[in-house]
């Protein structure tokens, strides 16, 4: 037993001391209970969708940037997509959606749909960048400005410069294959390490997916209200639940 506590002090502390801006494998959280809905008429916002049903990001007064709905479905196999948006429409979604909930971290939530032999997708790049070059002439280049629509949104790809890198995967690629949630529901939570509420408002924000393997239906990335972290049924989601709690507070 002493060598065990031991051994969850020491991952714990080297949570606390990694790098704000790095998505480990501790920070890839698998549900297990369909926690987190990604359908229609839920209070979601969408950032990545192959379904034009997801382009408007509406709910209870919030009117937020549109999604980027180029995600590919069956027969493509390659994702390299952009969102923009700014730390106010964020800021925004969390105080009109879910007024009650005291928000320090930007959970991002993935919906698999893929089947068979090839149940799985693998993550090249998730990369957040603050305050990039304004180079597009249009509303990508001030977000807090007004709505960027879904046309707009899928023709950044990955055309951006400059900027402040504020979350990025330690290393690449990461397999994540399905996790038996059913359509609908997300298989993962990746633990961002990011509060909007540590920027201002007109913060421009870009999330930049570079992801394969899409053999069969789009997936949806998003984010919800909801703080999911598994029962410490075992060792290993013990650890999990903790570090992701520790990732919350580390900024």
């Amino acid at each position: 037993m002493r060598r065990l506590a031991a051994f969850v002090a020491f991952v714990l502390a080297t949570a606390l001391t990694a790098q704000a801006d790095t998505i480990t494998d501790f920070d890839i959280i698998a549900t297990t209970g369909n926690e987190i809905q990604s359908g229609n008429g839920l209070l979601n916002f969408y950032f990545f969708d192959g379904a034009t049903s997801h382009e408007e990001n509406q709910c209870d007064g919030f009117d937020g940037d549109d999604s980027n709905t180029d995600m590919p479905g069956g027969g493509e196999t390659t994702a390299l997509e952009s969102y923009i948006t700014s730390m106010g429409e964020l800021q925004s979604f969390y105080d009109l959606c879910f007024p009650d909930l005291a928000i320090t971290e930007i959970p991002l939530y993935v919906d698999l749909n893929e089947e068979g032999s090839d149940a799985y997708i693998y993550l090249d790049a998730l990369t957040v960048v603050i305050d990039y070059d304004p180079i597009y002439g249009d509303l990508r280049d001030d977000p807090a400005s007004g709505d960027i629509d879904s046309v707009t949104q899928n023709l950044t790809n990955d055309n951006f410069s400059g900027g402040t890198q504020i979350a990025s995967l330690d290393y690449a690629p990461k397999l994540l294959p399905v996790n038996e949630q059913g359509a609908g529901w997300a298989d993962y939570a990746i633990i961002l390490g990011i509060n909007p509420y540590d920027y201002p408002p007109e913060t421009r924000i870009l999330i930049h997916l570079d992801s394969y393997s899409h053999t069969d239906g789009g997936e949806t990335i998003f984010l919800n209200g909801t703080y999911w972290i598994p029962e410490p049924g075992s060792l290993s989601l013990l650890l999990l639940g903790g570090l992701a709690m520790l990732r919350r507070t580390r900024r």
